[in-house]
């Protein structure tokens, strides 16, 4: 039997045919062949068997691919046929990938529109400010499945830098929701931000404890208020007496709020733990002090539908830059206030009231539904309760109390009687 000859051609020959122009398929053995289609097209084809059937992978156009190049394209893929692989239908497949591959902005867009919708109103507002902000000035023209864990380390580690360990921390976690979709899309294969442990970008500052504010720095912090901007002033108050979130009250619509009825209403969509709730709203009694501030406010937000308006002009993130805006302007007023007052970040407002209605002698169950909390264990299985009459009277009674600092009155905390 004769010997299947290899590597037979030579680029002689092959010149010689394109100069001629006349269509031909001439084997070099192995079943590489050089074609040359009636357009003058010189092609490298790859034919093998597969399955039992006949089957053709392209390799490159001569003279881009050498002879000697091709046969050695010609000899990999063929070990690849040798160990089970159908070289031609992988190629389609990776040209099918290729043709659909995703930008990081892409995957934003569909983000934007299948997962951020289900977040608060706040987180949505800070996810697109780490997204747009941060995420797609570096990432968007890239394609997805190219991010690498290596990238999004450097990345993160020049947010911590440049800004803060918190800055990174949160770009981490918005960037990581919008790959975690692309996975369920199919869009990437791994979620590059999961490799990366924040202890390896930057140094975490030590947590910071909460801040109760006591009679003194109370009366302080009241008695200042008047010599800052209305609009500040009012919305500390406000804080301060529901304990509210800050995040809700800068999301916080005049059509959430029945001044008549002294009812502020907070739709789920807008409450950072509505996961934990069962109802579609949560209900914040109104004592008078607040609902005279509120018209003032409506008074000073000339028609917005916002009940804190934005100051500037802000496009995609209006309700996380007006929050940290705020808060900043906090800060700012707090340390004018010198030893008098330590400094306070807007949650602080909340433990504030939340520990003065203690010490007031409001029941623990009142007290943790005044501020949204969810009660827990058992007492959350048995007591469906929601003890608007009860929160209405304690806060009425913490309005009181607030006054009565503010006025350099005093007044007695109640004390409940031992049982």
């Amino acid at each position: 039997m004769a010997k299947r000859q290899s590597k037979v051609l030579s680029d002689q020959q092959i010149q010689r045919w394109i100069r001629a122009k006349t269509p031909i398929a001439r084997a070099d053995g192995d079943g590489l062949t050089f074609t040359l289609s009636v357009k003058g097209a010189a092609v490298w084809v790859l034919r093998y068997r597969y399955g039992g059937r006949r089957k053709e992978l392209t390799l490159g156009r001569y003279p881009d691919m050498t002879l000697k190049t091709a046969r050695e394209e010609a000899s990999s893929h063929r070990l690849r046929i040798n160990g089970g692989l159908d070289v031609a239908v992988e190629k389609q497949r990776r040209k099918t990938m290729d043709s659909e591959a995703w930008t990081v902005r892409q995957l934003v867009r569909d983000v934007e529109s299948k997962v951020l919708p289900g977040l608060a109103d706040l987180t949505q507002a800070q996810a697109r400010s780490y997204i747009v902000g941060d995420l797609m000035p570096k990432f968007g023209a890239w394609v997805a499945r190219d991010v690498t864990s290596d990238d999004v380390q450097a990345w993160l580690e020049a947010i911590a830098t440049e800004r803060s360990y918190y800055a990174a921390s949160n770009a981490r976690k918005f960037a990581s929701l919008v790959f975690k979709h692309g996975l369920a899309r199919r869009v990437v294969k791994e979620n590059p931000f999961r490799a990366v442990d924040m202890r390896t970008v930057a140094h975490r500052p030590d947590t910071r404890a909460r801040v109760k504010l006591n009679d003194s720095e109370l009366r302080a912090f009241l008695s200042g208020l008047k010599g800052i901007a209305e609009q500040d002033a009012l919305a500390f108050r406000l804080l301060l007496l529901t304990g509210v979130r800050a995040g809700e009250l800068f999301g916080a619509e005049w059509t959430d709020i029945d001044l008549g009825a002294a009812l502020w209403c907070i739709p789920k969509n807008k409450i950072k733990t509505r996961k934990k709730m069962s109802a579609d709203s949560f209900i914040v009694p109104l004592p008078a002090d607040a609902v005279a501030w509120l018209k003032r406010l409506h008074t000073l937000a000339c028609g917005s539908r916002w009940v804190m308006p934005p100051r500037a002009r802000i496009v995609d993130d209006r309700k996380s830059a007006d929050y940290e805006r705020a808060l900043d302007r906090l800060k700012g007023y707090v340390e004018t206030l010198g030893t008098a007052c330590r400094p306070i970040t807007f949650h602080d407002l909340r433990s504030t009231m939340r520990s003065h209605l203690s010490a007031l002698g409001v029941r623990t169950e009142v007290a943790e539904r005044a501020i949204n909390h969810s009660l827990g264990g058992l007492i959350e299985i048995y007591d469906k309760g929601d003890y608007l009459d009860e929160r209405k009277a304690a806060l009425n009674k913490w309005a009181a109390s607030l006054g009565a600092l503010e006025s350099g009155a005093g007044i007695v905390p109640f004390k409940r009687k031992a049982s």
